[in-house]
């Protein structure tokens, strides 16, 4: 039987922070709540001039490289899940073609005969390569793949701080996010119950995909994010615990079958409240883990910086099993659980 695993994992933050505060200042509106206090966002990373979705996920590939015991040569397909595209051409340019996942194969310098394609489903972007990069392995089709994602995101609120005209705002969820890149490599050397993929299971509530809008904005040059998040907050509050109940029947666990859950990084209140409500089906849950005191909603690379950040504090021990729980405008909803060994931990 083959059984899939992380084989190895990198993140890049950039260096620059921005406090919520410091971007709340630059606002013509004043809001009509404290958005640290509703959020739990102190601070967030923020891209340098000279980066754009390329070099922070090239970064996070590079980082993922050092630990592997793979190089890029070895690597049989790679998946680009980045919802951002910007390249810097002399400033930043949303670039659809040639893809990222194309120019990071050049630039790693890849065989030629790999595979390379591009993925965007919004925040679920990472774990819809997992999925997919999954299915692949387990065919045969390919024997090793890397899923990256470069998330060069806060132009979005950039354009928020230029166009927030009312204290109730449809661009106001833009300020939440920071920058990152993250990369996995995945290969079929698992073990089972020490180091391994134990399931991805993903769906999509299509009905609701006119709740959030990434676009080129109505009012300026910039590009846009038109988020009605309370009807998001509120149909997740609805789906998401019977969805968790069906699983936890399915899959046969509960929340305490693991050892940590990872929950997609949006706001804390929200994150709690969700979560709260999915102990009617699962029961009592382990550790939840958040970060985006410090990060912010990293979009599609969410669960790596976490698992980055608790990794780095000693709080993950090899074998653990993880619960990423997956959420993503459009809106997609998933579990995905996973086991990380040493070598994905940096454990020697």
């Amino acid at each position: 039987m083959t059984i899939n695993r992380f084989e190895s994992f990198g993140v890049y933050l950039p260096e620059k922070e921005v406090t919520t505060p410091e971007l709340v200042d630059q606002m013509g509106t004043e809001p009509m709540f404290d958005l640290q206090r509703l959020t739990g966002i102190k601070s967030r990373r923020w891209r340098a001039e000279d980066e754009d979705s390329v070099s922070l996920a090239m970064k996070a590939i590079e980082n993922c490289l050092e630990r592997s015991n793979y190089n890029a040569e070895d690597i049989d397909v790679i998946i680009c899940t980045a919802i951002t595209r910007f390249q810097n051409q002399d400033g930043l340019t949303f670039v659809l073609e040639p893809g990222c996942s194309n120019i990071l194969k050049q630039k790693l310098g890849m065989r030629a005969d790999a595979l390379n394609f591009d993925i965007t489903n919004a925040c679920a972007g990472m774990f819809t390569g997992v999925t997919v990069l999954d299915q692949l392995l387990k065919s045969g089709a390919v024997k090793t793949g890397l899923v990256v994602s470069g998330e060069c995101i806060t132009p979005i609120a950039e354009t928020a701080l230029k166009e927030i005209s009312n204290p109730i705002d449809d661009q106001f969820a833009s300020l939440t996010v920071g920058d990152s890149g993250a990369a996995v490599i995945m290969d079929a050397q698992g073990i089972e119950g020490e180091e391994c993929i134990d399931f991805c299971e993903m769906m999509t509530l299509s009905k609701y995909s006119d709740f959030c809008y990434g676009m080129p904005s109505e009012q300026t040059p910039g590009v846009a994010m038109y988020t009605k998040a309370m009807e998001i907050h509120g149909t997740v509050i609805q789906r998401l615990p019977p969805i968790c109940g069906h699983y936890s029947k399915t899959l046969d666990v509960t929340g305490m079958s693991f050892d940590h859950i990872i929950p997609h990084q949006t706001s804390k209140r929200a994150i709690l409240t969700a979560l709260d409500l999915c102990t009617q089906h699962l029961g009592e849950l382990p550790n939840i883990c958040v970060s985006l005191d410090r990060f912010g909603n990293t979009s599609s690379t969410s669960h790596f910086v976490v698992m980055e950040d608790y990794i780095s504090r000693g709080e993950f021990k090899p074998g653990q099993r993880l619960l990423m729980m997956v959420l993503a405008s459009g809106i997609i909803l998933g579990l995905v659980s996973v086991r990380l060994g040493k070598n994905a931990m940096g454990v020697k």
